[in-house]
């Protein structure tokens, strides 16, 4: 009994917190001891909770590269880089590319793995013949993940096995991070990115602008006769080194939308149909201060924060 959970705990890289307990369990369980519960039924619950535990620790929230999604800027964005996902990307034959982008603030740790499948043509294809990974930070540099490892394990969770050919962490700095992935043969490779295991999101398409659309002016004008409204939306962005209440108020229409959230200003126009929540949660903030439903909402979660930060107009000049 001793023997087979001391291997049990090798192949499967626990603890030594695990192993004391086995040993412990197994030795009073040898001399004849006699206990008030069934010895097997808690080795079993402990492996029941270790294969659990495993498929949390390993289960990245997937997401499947389009073959439309040829550069970055077409790619998902995750929203937040330091959560885990796993980015499937697949390809028929070389000279193809996929990519994606994450977002990342300065000082966070940005995570890379780069794996394949244990399984045909992947495994028996030379790391050469496997495709390229390319980082573009946003100061502009790039970095080329190195494959200098084929370490083997099992995920537990989807019941798969995979072989990590390479890592890579840096710190981060404040930006959109852009990835590249170039095939030479035909194969499909993951690459791992971030560490929390916590639902992330993920958004399609352009990065929305915080800038105001020209579509917003006309509403504008309609809803108050505000010189500083019925102006060129861009000019007044630009130019404007604070918002009033009556500037929020005056963007709040079918085709403008904006709100105060803890004491800045914000044109939310363009996340009203990409919020997970549905548009009913965005619209509720708009021509407000939204500070108090907003913090309801999303309290101090990173990922919701972090999109809010796009639509950044500028603070609010109270008075």
């Amino acid at each position: 009994m001793v023997s087979t959970w001391s291997r049990y705990v090798s192949e499967n890289h626990l603890g030594p917190a695990w192993r004391f307990i086995g040993n412990l369990i197994g030795n009073a369980h040898s001399k004849g001891l006699r206990y008030r519960f069934d010895v097997r039924k808690f080795l079993v619950a402990v492996l029941l909770f270790t294969f659990i535990g495993s498929g949390m620790a390993f289960a990245h929230q997937p997401v499947v590269l389009l073959n439309t999604d040829t550069t970055a800027e077409k790619g998902p964005l995750l929203v937040d880089g330091t959560v885990s996902f796993a980015i499937r990307a697949s390809f028929t034959k070389a000279g193809q590319k996929k990519a994606f982008r994450a977002q990342l603030k300065e000082g966070e740790m940005l995570s890379i793995q780069y794996l394949i499948v244990d399984k045909k043509p992947e495994n028996t294809l030379r790391m050469s013949a496997l495709p390229t990974f390319v980082i573009t930070r946003p100061n502009g540099s790039t970095h080329t993940v190195k494959l200098n490892e084929r370490t083997k394990f099992y995920e537990p969770f989807s019941k798969v096995n995979y072989f990590y050919l390479g890592r890579y962490n840096e710190i981060a700095q404040t930006g959109i991070y852009k990835f590249v992935i170039e095939s030479k043969a035909k194969a499909g490779i993951t690459i791992g990115v971030g560490d929390k295991e916590i639902f992330g999101e993920v958004i399609r398409g352009e990065v929305p602008s915080p800038t105001p659309t020209p579509s917003s002016a006309p509403a504008a004008t309609k809803s108050t006769p505000e010189p500083s409204v019925s102006s060129t939306p861009k000019a007044e962005t630009t130019a404007q080194s604070g918002y009033t209440m009556g500037n929020v108020r005056a963007n709040n229409s079918e085709t403008s939308c904006w709100s105060v959230i803890g004491g800045n200003v914000y044109n939310l126009t363009q996340w009203i149909n990409s919020h997970p929540g549905g548009p009913a949660r965005i619209r509720a903030l708009c021509g407000t201060d939204g500070t108090s439903s907003f913090s309801a909402q999303h309290g101090s979660r990173g990922s919701p924060t972090s999109t809010l930060a796009n639509y950044l107009l500028g603070p609010l000049i109270k008075g």
